[in-house]
């Protein structure tokens, strides 16, 4: 990135003179007639235009496209959150193995400051993919020419597989990045020409050298084979052609030394944990199959593709047969001029990096490729430049013809790619399951639309009596949206429907099917009455439910149709109707009087109960509903709320259904049900309150019957 910073300089003052170098009448006759010669002002203004280009493409859409996270990129993102609440290692372990940790430091740091969601977790990958569009550009310069720079930068901007990789939350992305900085670091540290120039070393080409090659380690396993390239290279320049100076020599000793000490913590975490080495994990890919899957890479570049959709449309080349065919003619153009340095640089970082990219698993793998994607687009400059300086182009007819040849290339990828990306690829089948994408419809519909009406999430999971253990899909929406401030209320709907202030219009969240299907059918005939809504997320995801009227006729039938007692402690039995007051702002609405009321032994008891806050509700509210075979004898318990009572507001109403388990040895008879609330901090009851009256801590409903079983003959069918 130190690397870099000259070039980006010269491409600012290039936009402030662009338009007295474009408008000059020579300029213009020279570009139509096609024979101007690439000057170092005119390349910038090329790749400035490629990188703004770069940019779209990898920006467009970035909140919903993909409309998701996959599983490993949900896994990157915990591990974000967990070095953010201070757990940083060398390695995080998993069961596919350890992960290098620097990736998910830089992701929380940069969430810290964007936020979070598709965009705040990519954003980093995007600044990396066009990052690297820049320091591709100036490594060709660099070592060749302009023009093979503007090529490889912009034959990797209209890459489909390095846009996609830019919008992955996974350490893949700083592959690209990694590789060309360091080779753009070797360059500029390095003598790379036949011609060795007597110059004053910069230390700080070096100490960018050292500390790439240093922190490439925490970044990804392909950093071994990188700093191997770079080993090997430098070694060549020493050993073989014997061209660096005294001077050279010691602050190359220093790069060296340098990422040593930043290593070294890598290097005693490998020893002491070599399960989760990058080493280890390498060397577990290794089959007979090695050859094999050499040959399907190489293949997949220009003919099979990546079959994974993550990394691909399935079917796709890595890149088009032309360009393809100009890869090939630039490596062997490498190969017959391997004897200078520049070039040797470039063989040798493809031949030792390859292994990273084809000893995967399930091979070919495009995101484990981007380690050769730099020498690649380099070779594929070369291919064409070769082209161009042969005898035919110097005739002006020729010049235009190769003009408007790789404009055509250019524009050919791009429309390849803006069609199998943003079209075929967006509405791939394959793809929606793999990156969770109802889950992202559903947060993107949040996105946009959250503020107009409160929002119930339905989170099965959710239960005051247990602690979630895993990710669930409401965990995995609020990752994948873009807003923090979203106002919401959580519920088990299966057991529990919340009618937000009083039934006015609200909408229900479902995240999937199955948990519409859970929902005990009392409350399914509440929500026949709302409409699923209208809108770009899987059908019935998500119903709008107004039931205003509908409540206040159910309240008023209660206070008829429902009565209650005190306990018989503290009152005579004696019927009373509702709404009755609790402690900790919770009112007693009613209870549904026409449920089942003759039970065997064993079975489940339903008692279907309403009730509202009046404010807020204590954060570890639980409600109690017992089945007693005398006022104080219990024979079944059943403690539970189905709603998050933090996320309760005023005139919240919520219908719970509990069910209560009847031990098997229950005696025929008359059994009463009762219902109370407590906090489960000190497990003391709330109050009922009768005005400013305490009423005991507990409201006696209605009576069952347990019946008998029938003789064993019987039961047997006998």
């Amino acid at each position: 990135m130190v690397l870099a910073i000259p070039q980006a300089r010269r491409i600012i003052d290039t936009l402030c003179i662009l338009a007295d170098t474009m408008t000059t009448k020579s300029t213009l006759i020279n570009l139509v007639r096609g024979h101007v010669l690439m000057t170092s002002r005119m390349s910038y203004f090329i790749v400035v235009v490629l990188l703004l280009l770069a940019s779209a493409l990898r920006i467009i859409d970035l909140s919903h496209l993909p409309q998701g996270f996959s599983d490993d990129e949900i896994i990157n993102i915990r591990l974000a959150d967990n070095v953010r609440q201070g757990d940083i290692y060398v390695f995080f372990p998993g069961e596919d193995g350890g992960r290098e940790g620097l990736y998910h430091v830089l992701a929380a740091f940069v969430t810290s400051f964007v936020g979070e969601g598709t965009i705040g977790f990519r954003i980093l990958s995007v600044w990396l993919g066009v990052l690297s569009v820049a320091i591709i550009y100036t490594l060709g310069r660099h070592l060749f020419n302009p023009k093979i720079g503007v090529l490889a930068a912009g034959l990797l901007s209209v890459n489909m597989s390095a846009i996609l990789l830019s919008r992955t939350v996974s350490s893949d992305a700083s592959v690209l990045f990694l590789v060309s900085a360091t080779m753009l670091a070797l360059a500029r540290s390095l003598p790379v020409y036949r011609r060795t120039r007597v110059v004053t070393s910069n230390v700080v080409s070096f100490a960018a050298l050292g500390a790439l090659l240093g922190i490439g380690f925490y970044l990804h396993p392909s950093s071994l084979f990188i700093v191997l390239g770079a080993m090997v290279y430098i070694s060549y320049l020493v050993f073989v052609r014997n061209v660096l100076f005294r001077q050279r020599r010691s602050y190359t000793g220093f790069a060296i030394l340098l990422m040593l000490i930043i290593s070294m913590p890598y290097v005693i975490s490998s020893i002491n944990l070599p399960q989760y080495s990058a080493g280890q994990r390498i060397l577990s890919h290794y089959s007979d199959g090695l050859v094999r899957s050499i040959v399907d890479g190489f293949i997949s570049v220009i003919h099979t593709g990546d079959a994974n959709p993550l990394h691909n449309l399935p079917g796709r080349p890595l890149t088009d047969i032309f360009s393809g065919l100009f890869m090939i003619a630039g490596f062997f153009v490498c190969i017959l001029r391997r004897h200078q340095p520049r070039f040797m640089l470039l063989l040798l970082m493809f031949f030792l990096t390859l292994p990273a990219a084809f000893i995967v698993e399930n091979s070919p793998n495009f995101a484990r490729m981007s380690v050769i994607f730099p020498q690649l687009s380099i070779f594929f400059g070369m291919g064409f430049y070769s082209l161009i300086r042969s005898r035919v182009f110097v005739d002006v007819v020729f010049r235009r013809l190769a003009v408007a040849g790789v404009l055509a290339l250019l524009s050919l990828n791009l429309i390849w790619t803006w069609q199998d990306f943003f079209v075929d690829w967006r509405d791939n089948e394959i793809v929606m399951p793999l990156v969770n994408g109802e889950l992202g419809q559903i947060a993107h519909y949040l996105d946009v639309s959250a503020n107009e009406t409160p929002v119930v999430l339905c989170n099965p999971a959710w239960d005051s009596s247990q602690s979630e253990t895993a990710l669930i899909e409401i965990d995995k929406t609020r990752l994948m949206m873009n807003r923090s401030n979203l106002v919401y209320s959580e519920v088990n709907c299966a057991h529990s429907l919340l009618l937000t202030n009083g039934g006015e219009r609200q909408r229900i969240v479902f995240f999937n099917e199955e948990t519409r299907e859970n929902v005990h059918p009392y409350l399914q005939e509440w929500l026949a009455a709302g409409q699923a809504v209208a809108g770009d997320v899987p059908r019935g995801s998500i119903l709008e439910l107004e039931t205003t009227e509908l409540l206040a006729q159910r309240a008023g039938e209660l206070t008829t149709t429902a009565p209650v007692s005190y306990a018989p402690e503290v009152s005579e039995p004696e019927p009373i109707a509702p709404p009755i007051r609790f402690g900790g702002n919770l009112t007693f609405l009613g209870y549904e009087p026409n449920v089942q009321r003759e039970y065997a032994p064993g079975d489940s008891v339903e008692v279907i109960t309403y009730w509202r806050a009046e404010g807020e509700l204590l954060p570890d509210l639980t409600l109690l509903t017992h089945v007693l075979s005398s006022p104080v004898t219990p024979i079944g318990i059943r403690d539970v709320l189905y709603v998050n009572p933090v996320l309760m507001r005023d005139r919240d109403v919520f219908i719970q259904v509990t069910q209560v388990q009847l031990p098997a040895e229950a005696l025929p008879g008359e059994l009463q049900v009762s219902v109370g609330a407590y906090r489960q901090a000190d497990l003391k009851r709330l109050p009922v309150l009768d005005g400013d009256e305490e009423r005991g801590d507990r409201i006696f409903l209605y009576s069952i019957q347990v019946l008998a079983l029938p003789p064993p003959d019987e039961q047997s069918g006998g």
